[in-house]
């Protein structure tokens, strides 16, 4: 009898914190239910319990052993040391296991065809990094994956802040979600996405305007940011304190995200489907 073998796609190497990987992972694992390839996620072990029903992060000692960064401690910073010293691009030098890596932006527009032509010779395939999209299949499998990816809700049941929303949503306000981000903005791209308070109020007030011309009396505006802000909690702004993961829940349920180039705003908004705004300048023009 000639029993073929199952095809089997593990991520190896995670990228970025949470929402980078959350993003990392539904591409490969649209990916996978497409061409019916089992898929597994290890590097998603720490935060799976958060979720509904997560894709296969199970572990063991050959998949810790493959995810160690030879010096990566040392040079974090470095893709070249990230990429050469590791273990499992070591092991992929010098044995039949098969990595594939995604960190040229010119792989984007081909990498579910480098991925399918890896499968061709190769029954079990390792990925790595951050330049796998497959925006059309993302969508295409949206009910599945946002529903998996569903914060528990015995997580958040009882958060006051949750429940907040929830009372606002139920009569009838239109939530404006606002994510002020700075930190490592300082030098990402020269600082172009990092926005003073200032200017994040002049994009309320134009947002304020626009809902209340469209008879929309009844909006509030949720800020959310690890940094100091220089705004007042009113009847119309709350401010979240919450952790990054109740945050993330909060922002799914907004009709409106704004704020910079972030893949924060943009896994909430893929999740719940509220509509995304980033601001790419300090004198955007916000239509809502």
């Amino acid at each position: 009898m000639n029993l073929k073998r199952k095809k089997k796609l593990i991520v190896i190497k995670p990228n970025g914190n949470h929402s980078n990987r959350l993003q990392q992972n539904l591409h490969f694992e649209v990916f996978c239910k497409e061409h019916d390839i089992e898929y597994h996620n290890p590097t998603l072990n720490n935060i799976a319990d958060l979720y509904t029903q997560p894709c296969n992060t199970e572990t063991n000692l050959f998949l810790k052993f493959l995810q160690i960064d030879l010096l990566g401690k040392l040079f974090r910073h470095s893709r070249v040391v990230k990429k050469i010293f590791s273990v499992v691009w070591i092991i992929s030098k010098l044995s039949p296991l098969k990595l594939v890596r995604f960190d040229k932006e010119s792989e984007i527009s081909n990498s579910e065809e480098l991925l399918l032509n890896a499968f061709k010779k190769n029954d079990v395939v390792y990925v790595a990094g951050w330049r796998f999209r497959l925006t059309e299949l993302s969508k295409k499998y949206w009910a599945e994956m946002s529903k998996k990816y569903t914060i528990k809700a015995s997580i958040y049941e009882k958060n006051l802040l949750v429940n907040r929303v929830n009372d606002l949503l139920s009569n009838g306000y239109v939530l404006v979600g606002i994510h002020i981000r700075r930190g490592d903005y300082i030098k990402w791209k020269n600082g172009i996405y990092c926005f003073n308070d200032s200017v994040y109020k002049k994009y309320m007030d134009s947002v304020s305007e626009q809902l209340s011309n469209n008879d929309n009396e009844k909006h509030v505006f949720i800020l959310f940011s690890n940094e100091n802000i220089d705004f007042q909690q009113t009847n119309k702004v709350i401010i979240s304190k919450e952790t990054w993961y109740i945050d993330h829940h909060i922002m799914s349920l907004c009709h409106y995200l704004i704020g910079p180039p972030s893949t924060f705003t943009l896994w909430a908004s893929y999740i719940g489907q509220g509509k995304l705004i980033h601001l790419y300048d300090s004198n955007d023009n916000i239509k809502i």
